[in-house]
C-alpha cells in the first residue's frame, strides 16, 4: 500500500494527475520520493500531505471505514471539494488499475 500512498504523495506535491510523469519530475527531489516510497509516515510532509497520503492508504485498506471526519480532515488541510474528489478519483484509479491488468494477463 505504501506504493499507491507515494505515487498519490509524490503527484499532489507535484500538482498533476499524470502519476508517472510526477514520479519523473521528483527525481529531482530523489531524497523525499524515497522516503515516501519507504515508508511515508517517517517521510517530511508537510500536515497537508500526510493527511493526503494517510487518507489514500484507509481508503486502500478499508474503504468501509472511511467516515464525514476524513473528508472534514482533508478539509481542514485546506482541500476543497473539488480536490477531495480528485483524490479519490486518484486513490480509485490506482486500487482498480493492477486488479484490470492481472485479470487480462490471464487470458490467453
Amino acid at each position: 500500500m505504501a506504493g499507491y500512498s507515494s505515487v498519490i504523495v509524490v503527484a499532489w506535491r507535484q500538482r498533476t494527475s499524470s502519476h508517472l510523469a510526477a514520479l519523473g519530475r521528483a527525481a529531482n527531489e530523489l531524497k523525499f520520493s524515497e522516503q515516501v516510497k519507504q515508508d511515508y509516515t517517517k517521510a517530511d510532509l508537510s500536515s497537508r500531505e500526510r493527511a493526503i497520503a494517510d487518507f489514500a492508504v484507509k481508503v486502500s485498506r478499508s474503504p468501509d471505514a472511511c467516515s464525514p471526519a476524513d473528508i472534514a480532515g482533508l478539509r481542514a488541510e485546506g482541500l476543497s471539494d473539488e480536490d477531495i474528489l480528485s483524490l479519490s478519483e486518484i486513490v480509485a484509479y490506482q486500487n482498480m488499475s493492477p486488479r484490470i491488468m492481472e485479470s487480462l494477463s490471464t487470458v490467453d
